[in-house]
């Protein structure tokens, strides 16, 4: 129960974080953060016996993800390496259907095999 826990919400959460203050930091590595951020998605939807939980498991990874990352942004107050567009706040639904697809993906590798 702990390991999912950890998987499902303080990975998140922590890559979040640290790819926010990041952001202000240095590009390349953001986006290497943002790589490993969908790779983790996809292999948290292998966690599932099917798209469908797999689809659900990486809308809330992606919502917790974006929302950590915009609060690790906030925190450092720095300027953005990555412009972000007019609304930031519209990061955290990216990252939800980003999570999404990604879940998906990988709950639906598991079901095939």
């Amino acid at each position: 129960m702990l390991g999912k826990v950890l998987g499902a919400v303080v990975a998140p959460v922590v890559l979040g974080g640290v790819s926010g203050v990041l952001l202000g930091m240095s590009a390349p590595v953001y986006w290497v953060l943002q790589v490993l951020a969908a790779v983790g998605g996809f292999l948290g939807g292998t966690e599932h016996p099917g798209w469908r939980p797999g689809l659900v498991r990486g809308v809330v990874g992606g919502l917790l993800y974006g929302a950590a990352l915009l609060g690790g942004r906030a925190l450092t107050g720095w300027a953005d390496t990555i412009d972000l567009g007019d609304v930031p706040g519209l990061l955290v639904v990216i990252t939800a259907l980003a999570g999404a697809v990604a879940g998906a993906l990988g709950g639906a590798m598991r079901a095939r095999r």
